[in-house]
């Protein structure tokens, strides 16, 4: 029984000296995040954008369209001219080039009211169908 156990030593201590003396061989281990929002390299955002995006089975539903008649939609234009004309008369007053006079306009759900002090142009615009009112001040550029 000593027999084998001297030759399990043997054994053992002869591996051990042999893995010491062949020596290993080892090097630095660094890992570099690829996702920018880890701090990876930026350029690979769209690579993981366009993967995800290609994975997704979710999709918003299309929202539906709303058919208007030619009546709405020639309302609709004309009003935005109108308001475009108002627009442009401001800006023309503001900078000198024509006068704009005091007055209120009532246009589709819209109120507006046009009041020139001596230093700038108040316009009061106020949405009727919900009340909220917004007031943009123009300073004069003469």
């Amino acid at each position: 029984m000593n027999l084998k156990r001297a030759f399990w030593k043997i054994l053992v201590a002869g591996g051990v000296a042999l893995l010491s003396a062949t020596g290993a061989n080892a090097s630095t281990m660094t890992y570099r995040f690829l996702i920018p929002a880890f701090g990876g390299d930026p350029n690979y955002f769209y690579v993981f954008k366009t993967e995800a995006d290609a994975q997704n089975i979710y999709h918003a539903p299309p929202t539906p369209t709303q058919e208007t008649t030619p009546l709405e939609d020639f309302k609709e234009r004309l009003q935005y001219l109108i308001l475009s004309q108002l627009a442009t008369k401001i800006a023309n007053a503001a900078f000198g080039e024509e006068t704009i006079n005091p007055g209120t306009y009532n246009i589709g759900n819209y109120e507006i009211q046009v009041t020139p002090t001596g230093t700038e142009i108040q316009v009061n615009l106020v949405d009727t169908t919900t009340g909220n009112t917004t007031t943009v001040e123009v300073p004069l550029y003469k």
